[in-house]
């Protein structure tokens, strides 16, 4: 083998040697490279499963506290309409009190409510029909000193309860009427005799 050609197999086995070694390098960093992007894959897989995860949860939860404030919001309307009826059905009862209770009552809430001075005690067509023989006597002494009522003649036009009337200034007595001034006073109390010791 001559110089020129020990020179040029020199030459290929560095070329060779060194296309090997690249090549080598090459698949180091191939691998190196695949890898990275399997464990960048998997790190961006955990995190979007977490964000995901999280996401569902808070969804879950979100629908707990919607599916909860719509429960309590529907126990509270029932509530509201049981203590309506309840209410509406104790205005009827005391509408419909047999007569001596019934105008027992009225008396009772003419006291509460007389001024000093004489006035008419206004009530209804039914009620001045049933009015008991004596009752403006009885009601008279039952009034403190320096009030006095009589019962007017003329029917007012209100369902259950009275009107007092003095030269024009008038004190409404009528059930609905003291119902209503009372309302929140009577809702509350009704709510604790129905609903106490009940969790919400």
């Amino acid at each position: 083998m001559s110089g020129l050609e020990k020179i040029i197999q020199k030459i290929e086995e560095d070329g060779k040697a060194t296309c090997a070694s690249i090549v080598s390098e090459a698949g180091r960093k191939a691998g190196e490279i695949l890898q990275s992007a399997r464990e960048e894959g998997e790190r961006l897989k955990a995190e979007r499963l977490l964000k995901a995860q999280k996401r569902c949860e808070f969804e879950v939860e979100l629908a707990r506290s919607r599916v909860e404030t719509e429960r309590k919001k529907a126990a509270l309307s029932e509530k509201v309409k049981i203590i309506d009826e309840v209410i509406a059905q104790a205005l009827g009862a005391l509408k419909n009190l047999p007569s001596e209770e019934y105008f027992f009552a009225i008396k009772k809430l003419a006291q509460q409510y007389a001024f000093s001075g004489r006035g008419a005690m206004l009530l209804s067509k039914a009620d001045l029909e049933r009015l008991p023989k004596g009752f403006e006597d009885e009601l008279n002494k039952s009034l403190g000193d320096g009030k006095s009522l009589y019962v007017a003649k003329q029917p007012a036009d209100i369902d259950g309860g009275f009107i007092l009337s003095y030269e024009g200034i008038e004190q409404n007595c009528t059930f609905e009427a003291l119902l209503e001034d009372n309302l929140d006073e009577i809702k509350d109390a009704v709510s604790q005799i129905l609903f106490s010791g009940e969790s919400a």
